[in-house]
């Protein structure tokens, strides 16, 4: 679990505060990939980022269905960096919604209830967070690597995988694995 404040709370105990739902802030992403020399994106909302971290997994399958995993205690080192809007230094899409990469993966994300507000029909829609995964995709290949949608909507189907992140929250989770080698 990783995540910045991503709501406008009143406090500590709010359930706007909750950081057990995924949501555009990050939180229990579940994204086995995220690991030791990935990078995780955030969209920072509040001053200071106010970032957190916790729930440690030491083993843990794509798609959680059951609210654990291989539970554990680490002392974590991260490296935080601001990459502002039009620096170039994040993708465009990583500016708007949660967004990794991986040494040999881009990982798009989409998530069922992005706002975490849990008063909607979609919480744990998986169908919502499929098109979403596959929208951010597209907008990264076309924006980042310069391939028309039409082209980037066929390279989806046929040359990435898209994945289940988890299922046991309220909010749900899908990722993509993009390979970096098919770019380069």
């Amino acid at each position: 679990m990783m995540g910045v404040a991503y709501a406008d709370a009143n406090g500590l105990t709010d359930p706007l505060a909750n950081s057990v739902p995924p949501t555009l802030g990050g939180g229990n992403i579940d994204i086995r990939q995220l690991g030791v020399g990935s990078t995780f994106y955030l969209p920072v909302r509040a001053p200071g980022g106010l970032f957190y971290v916790g729930d440690p997994h030491m083993a843990m399958g794509s798609g959680e269905v059951a609210l654990t995993a291989m539970e554990g205690s680490l002392r974590g080192a991260f490296r935080m960096t601001v990459c502002k809007k039009g620096s170039g230094d994040a993708p465009t899409v990583a500016h708007r919604y949660p967004w990794a990469e991986t040494r040999d993966h881009w990982l798009p994300i989409g998530l069922s209830d992005p706002d975490g507000s849990g008063g909607g029909t979609n919480d744990s829609d998986l169908d919502v967070a499929m098109r979403r995964a596959v929208v951010n995709a597209l907008d990264f290949l076309e924006q980042e690597q310069g391939i028309g949608r039409a082209v980037a909507y066929a390279y989806l189907s046929a040359a990435s995988d898209f994945v289940v992140s988890q299922v046991v929250d309220r909010t749900t989770g899908v990722h993509g694995l993009i390979s970096k080698a098919d770019f380069r």
